[in-house]
C-alpha cells in the first residue's frame, strides 16, 4: 500500500492471519519515489509473492457517473468514452475502470468510475514486476477498506483519515460499498491537540457523520448503521473516538478492532497498514 508519506508492505502466507514480514518506508527527500519503491521492494520473499497494490488517493479519482445504456460487452469502452465528460484530464493519461453500485436511488442508473494516473501506475507496475513474482490486482483505498468488512452483513460506517489527505467517509454493508465521500476541511485532523478535541474541535466532524447517516437511511432507504469505525493516526485517537461517541447512540470504535489480528505485532504507525490488510483478505482467507 502507498500513500503520500510512504510505502507500507505486509507479506502473508496463504491462509495465515499473522504477517510473516512487515515494512514501512517514508519517502526519502531528494530521492525519486521510483528509487524509494525499488529499494523498498528488495526483500527475498517478494520473489515468490503475489502482490496486491493499493493506490494512494492522490493518484486516482473516484466518481459516481451515469451508466451508459449499452450491452454489457460494450460497457467498458462506453464507460471510457463517457469518462471525458467527468474528468479534467485527457483520457490518454488515465486508466479507467468501474464497478457497480449495490443499490440505486429511484430512477437512476449509476456506476462507480475510477480514473487512475497512468504516469504513476505504469512505473509502479514495472517496478513491482521487477521484484515480485506476480501482481494479483491494483485497487484503491475505498475497496481495500471495504474488504475488511466482507463478512459483515450489517451496515458499518468508516471514518478514515491519513495525514495531509482529505477525510474519507464510507458505508459498507454485505461486503459492498454503499456510500462514500471525500470531505475537505479535515486534512490536519491528526494534529488536533487534546485541548482542541475537548473544546469541541470535532463537532463539525460529527455533523458530517450525521449527514451521511441521514442520507444512507432517507435517500438510499437502508436500515440504520450499526457501528461507526474511526481511524486517525493520532496519539489522541481514543479521545477523539470518545468525543464522537458522545453524539451517537450506536457504538463508535477504533478501526483497529477489525484488523488487529492481521497486523504486525509491533510497528510505529499501524494505521498505514490497514488498507494493506484489506487488500490481502483473499490471501489471508486462503481463497486465492
Amino acid at each position: 500500500m502507498m500513500n503520500g508519506i510512504g510505502f507500507y508492505l505486509l507479506i502473508y502466507a496463504k491462509g495465515s492471519k499473522q504477517p510473516i514480514h512487515s515494512q514501512q518506508q517514508h519517502h526519502v527527500e531528494g530521492e525519486s519515489w521510483q528509487d524509494t519503491l525499488s529499494h523498498f521492494l528488495q526483500h527475498p520473499l517478494l520473489k515468490q509473492s503475489v502482490v496486491s497494490i493499493v493506490l494512494p488517493s492522490d493518484q486516482y479519482q473516484m466518481l459516481i457517473v451515469d451508466k451508459p445504456d449499452v450491452n454489457e460487452s460494450e460497457l467498458p469502452n462506453a464507460i471510457r468514452y463517457s469518462a471525458k465528460d467527468y474528468l479534467s484530464t485527457n483520457l490518454e493519461d488515465v486508466a479507467i475502470d468501474y464497478f457497480d453500485m449495490p443499490i440505486q436511488m429511484f430512477g437512476q442508473n449509476k456506476v462507480n468510475l475510477v480514473a487512475a494516473k497512468l504516469s504513476f501506475i505504469k512505473p509502479v507496475i514495472d517496478i513491482c514486476l521487477r521484484y515480485c513474482h506476480q501482481i494479483q490486482r491494483i485497487t484503491i483505498d475505498e475497496l481495500a477498506y471495504q474488504d475488511l468488512f466482507i463478512d459483515v452483513q450489517e451496515a458499518s460506517m468508516l471514518v478514515i483519515h491519513q495525514p495531509n489527505e482529505e477525510l474519507l467517509m464510507q458505508i459498507v454493508k454485505d461486503g459492498q460499498l454503499y456510500f462514500f465521500r471525500r470531505i475537505r476541511g479535515f486534512s490536519k485532523l491528526n494534529q488536533y491537540t487534546e485541548f482542541e478535541i475537548n473544546q469541541g474541535a470535532i463537532d463539525s466532524l460529527s455533523i458530517e457523520i450525521q449527514r451521511s447517516l441521514d442520507y444512507f437511511e432517507s435517500q438510499l432507504r437502508q436500515a440504520p448503521v450499526k457501528r461507526i469505525y474511526i481511524s486517525v493516526s493520532s496519539m489522541f485517537e481514543p479521545l477523539l473516538i470518545d468525543k464522537i461517541g458522545e453524539n451517537f447512540t450506536m457504538p463508535v470504535l477504533p478501526l483497529k478492532n477489525r484488523v488487529v489480528d492481521e497486523l504486525p505485532e509491533t510497528t510505529e504507525n499501524q494505521h498505514g497498514f490497514y488498507p494493506a490488510v484489506g487488500a490481502a483478505q483473499e490471501l489471508i482467507r486462503g481463497t486465492y
